[in-house]
């Protein structure tokens, strides 16, 4: 029997395993792109009229693929982030953003009910009630007063997003949000978040991440935040 070992260096095989990590996120942004524009413009090639004439299986494709690409693009911001290389988007670049998601949304309003539930499983948690949340039963309970086999349409689109439990569709929704938001603040200043609390008098706050120091977005107070010493990072 040989004595010989091989000494394998940890640190090399941690970096190689997160830029595999990191191609691989890219790759998968780059597919389901690809998907979402191929179905897209194969279903509207040669077509007229508007896009709910569409056949519901073509609409689910383009859909189902369309909010793909957007996690897809949410997860790649998310590694930029991690990597320190994010320089964050421009407002032009946010327009578009918004403009992407709002057209998929506006394919998912044209699906009836039944299909929508078929490409987007309800989240199989059970647990709202016990950490006061919204989860399954509640979902159901939703769906229970609506048509299943009528397109949503925009406006109910909109409002069943807020209480629909799907993880995809949940993080297309907050990239949505995000964008509108960063429109918003380009326009007046503020976050649209920032602006509601404002309008109901609950102070808003922004941390310099080096000093650690929070300042009163209202009145320009500064504090620095005591270090509660019975919490431990856990690494």
């Amino acid at each position: 029997m040989s004595n010989k070992f091989t000494v394998i260096n940890s640190t090399d095989s941690d970096k190689n395993k997160e830029m595999d990590s990191v191609y691989k996120t890219a790759k998968l942004n780059e597919m389901w792109e690809r998907q979402y524009l191929s179905a897209l413009e194969k279903s509207c090639t040669g077509r007229t009229g508007k896009i709910c004439d569409l056949p519901q299986d073509e609409l689910a494709k383009i859909g189902f693929a369309g909010i793909k690409y957007v996690c897809s693009m949410r997860d790649v911001a998310r590694e930029n982030r991690r990597l320190g290389i994010d320089k964050g988007r421009t407002l032009e670049e946010e327009q578009v953003r918004f403009i992407v998601i709002d057209s998929i949304f506006t394919i998912l309003s044209c699906l009836t009910l039944r299909n929508f539930v078929t490409i987007f499983p309800i989240d199989k948690t059970y647990d709202g009630d016990k950490w006061e949340e919204k989860d399954y039963y509640y979902t159901t309970q939703v769906l229970s007063a609506m048509d299943m086999d009528r397109p949503i349409g925009r406006d109910e689109l909109s409002e069943l997003l807020w209480d629909y439990m799907n993880a995809d569709l949940r993080h297309a929704y907050m990239e949505y949000t995000s964008a509108m938001s960063a429109m918003f603040k380009a326009q007046t200043g503020k976050g649209i978040m920032e602006k509601f609390l404002e309008d109901r008098g609950v102070p808003t706050y922004t941390m310099d991440k080096e000093s650690g120091i929070m300042k009163n977005n209202q009145t320009g107070d500064i504090m620095k935040p005591k270090k509660a010493s019975h919490i431990q990072v856990v690494k």
